[in-house]
Formats: structure tokens, sequence, C-alpha cells
């Protein structure tokens, strides 16, 4: 069930509609038209060698950028690298891809993408990538981490898609279920897509008068953030006066999704993601969310585009898709006493995690 078109337009989009448009937000796949009305022969194609970087392993995104080229009759040749949540793997893999010379890098993550290109008017091109076409994904905000200087305007070699709906809308969409004057937040500091997005929720907070409690997982002996001090941080915001917990894009959270959406739970805080895993998968109550397979799906759509289109990707604008999904857990709903108003039934799809 789709719903909250953002506030604003990112950027035009004609094309986007145009292939896209009938993607259902709810739909495990799509149909997408093939360009110019029919499949190509595939005897006479040639068979594209695309090097996948990956954050922690292969998921939704990737697997709706395969399956798209792969219902489009483009052959490939896949080489997948997955780092492991580590930079330096990323830098090894980066360095392989530079070796091996394919036609296309994908990256998954703004960890990844950032250690791969480098930030806009400083990447290295003896360790990062400069001179092959290539996409990135489930990057949360390619401006406030430099990847890019703006949406429509694409760095010579690197274009990519977006997936977080804009943290306006985010916080509007947790107004429309239920009010809120403080707002809680539990994140993975040495995460850029975590502290991003919470800079932003902050700016909108002295914005709109509105308190926002921060506590940044704890780091453990070896530089890692500690999965045993999420349940005390949630407990520390709701203690500070937090009335929702906000979950910021984060892979490490994403992981100890379970222990962090159960502690607040556990203790009446009621709380919001923007990526689907937390609320279908967890005991998180509400989220707005782009499906990453739907989104690796577009981003297979813009390779598409500079494989078999010859567009280069300076060429081809960053986009998020049109449509949102709203997502509300019953079962949490249900523990919480804190069911969702008259004017989301329609409009919000109900899952029991």
């Amino acid at each position: 069930m789709t719903l909250f078109r953002p506030s604003r337009l990112v950027l035009p989009r004609p094309s986007r509609r145009r292939v896209l448009g009938g993607l259902a937000a709810g739909a495990a796949t799509a149909l997408l038209p093939a360009a110019g009305g029919g499949g190509r022969a595939q005897a006479a194609d040639p068979t594209y060698k695309i090097f996948m970087i990956t954050w922690r392993g292969w998921e939704d995104a990737s697997q709706g950028f395969k399956d798209y080229l792969d219902r489009r009759g483009v052959r490939t040749e896949l080489i997948v690298r997955d780092a492991g949540r580590s930079r330096d793997k990323v830098a090894e893999h980066v360095q392989e891809a530079k070796a091996t010379r394919p036609d296309l890098v994908y990256t998954w993550g703004t960890t990844t993408a950032l250690t791969a290109f480098g930030k806009v008017g400083q990447a290295d091109p003896a360790t990062q990538i400069t001179d092959i076409p290539s996409v990135f994904t489930i990057v949360s905000d390619p401006i406030g981490s430099d990847l890019v200087e703006a949406y429509d305007e694409p760095r010579p070699n690197l274009t990519g898609t977006l997936y977080i709906a804009p943290v306006e809308t985010q916080l509007r969409t947790i107004q429309a279920y239920g009010e809120f004057k403080s707002l809680g937040a539990v994140f993975n500091p040495q995460e850029s897509n975590a502290r991003l997005t919470i800079a932003q929720v902050a700016k909108l907070a002295e914005r709109d008068g509105f308190r926002l409690i921060q506590q940044p997982a704890t780091i453990d002996a070896s530089g890692k953030p500690d999965p045993a001090s999420i349940p005390e941080k949630v407990r520390a915001v709701k203690d500070q006066g937090a009335e929702w917990l906000y979950i910021p894009p984060d892979s490490f959270l994403n992981v100890n999704r379970d222990s962090l959406t159960s502690a607040a739970m556990n203790i009446g805080l009621p709380s919001f993601a923007g990526a689907e895993n937390f609320i279908r998968d967890s005991h998180g109550l509400l989220g707005l969310v782009s499906r990453y397979y739907n989104v690796g799906q577009f981003t297979g759509y813009i390779a598409e585009q500079i494989l078999v289109g010859g567009k280069k990707p300076s060429e081809i604008p960053i986009e998020s898709l049109d449509r949102f999904s709203l997502l509300v857990n019953m079962e949490t709903a249900r523990t919480l006493g804190f069911y969702p108003p008259m004017s989301m039934l329609t409009i919000a799809e109900f899952v029991q995690a």
C-alpha cells in the first residue's frame, strides 16, 4: 500500500515514471516494459561484466538489481565481493575492480561508496574508482556525505539511486500517527548513514521546536559498537522523556534490530524506521519505506541505460522511486495499546511480525 509523495520532488522524473510507473511499492517483483516494445535477441548481445561490492552480504537490493537485468535479457557476468562491513575490505575490492576493468561497478551503502569513489573533488585515482562507469545504491544522503554535489549533476563516472524518504516527510508521518514533543535516537556513531540522518533530524528539531535525545551506541575495547549497549541506550532515551524512538538507516542496528525494537516495545516506547526490516521482520511499530528490492530494480534500470543505452553516468540524474510504503506492525501496536488513527487505515499495510 502506498502513500505520501515527498513534500518536495528532488528532480523532475519523466523517464522513471515511464519505466517504473507501474511498480507497486508492495510488490515483490514488477514487470517493467521493454525498451522499444520488445526484448533483445540474447545470442547477438555482448556479456557485460559487473563488479558488485556489497557491505553486509547479498540482500534484497542486490537481488532486485540482478533480477531486473535478467528479466530484461541483459547478459551479465557478476563478480560479487562482500566487504563484511570492513572499509579495508572495500579498499581491497576496489583495487581488484581497477585491475579487472569491468564494464560497470555497483556499490551498496554509503561507506562502500565513499571508500570506492571518494568525496566529490577529492577522489584519488590511485586508490579509488574515477574512470569506470559506476552506480551506487542504498546511500541515504549522497549530497550530505559529499558523494555528489547535486542530484542533477552526477560525477563523470558515477550516478545512483536514492532510497530514503525525506526526513521531514518521515517526521510528518510520525506526527500523523501520534504527536510528539521529544524524539529519541539510538545509533552507531561510526556509521555514515546514521550520523548524516541524525544530523538532519537535529536541524529539523531546532527549526520545529521539538527535542531530540541522542544516545550513540557504546564503542567497545576493539573499537566496534557494542550490541549489548542497545537496551540500556533505549532505556536512557525513554528515561529522558522520548515519546518515540527514531531509527536511522544503520547496518549495525539492522543486524541487531530485534534487540533494539524489543527493548523499545518492552518499555512502552513506539519506534519508527525508514527501512522495512525493522517493521516487517521485527518489533518496530511504524515505517515509511522504499522496498530494497524495488530500489535494486531501479538501480538495474540505471545500469541498463549505461550498459545497453550507451549513456554516460553524468547524463543520468540521481533519483528515488516516486512512492513509499507505510507499514504498521499490528502485533507491536497491540502490545503498546497504541493503534493507528482512522486516517491511516485505508493507506497503510498492516504486518504481523
